[in-house]
């Protein structure tokens, strides 16, 4: 956490076709309230839109293999298991 309050989280996004999208976003410590919403609305559309370096950036849901978020945001939708360790 910076000294602001906010909270920089890395990003990657796994593509089936194309490498992968890396970047850095930093929240401030209320917007994480917000995210297990946005999480749940994202799963609804079809496309995923990113403000990325001052452009927008729109990628099909259909192309993403995953997205990894590091560290998770600490307010997450309650269908998500939480705690899990690698095998």
């Amino acid at each position: 956490m910076s000294d602001d309050g906010s909270t920089t989280h890395n990003v990657t996004i796994h593509l089936v076709h194309g490498d992968p999208i890396r970047f850095h976003v930093q929240l401030p410590e209320w917007r994480h309230m917000g995210l297990g919403g946005d999480i749940e609305k994202a799963q609804l559309r079809n496309m995923l839109a990113i403000e990325l370096d001052g452009k927008l950036v729109m990628i099909p849901l259909s192309n993403i293999r995953s997205i990894e978020i590091n560290p998770a945001p600490p307010e997450l939708p309650k269908y998500i298991f939480r705690g899990a360790k690698s095998a």
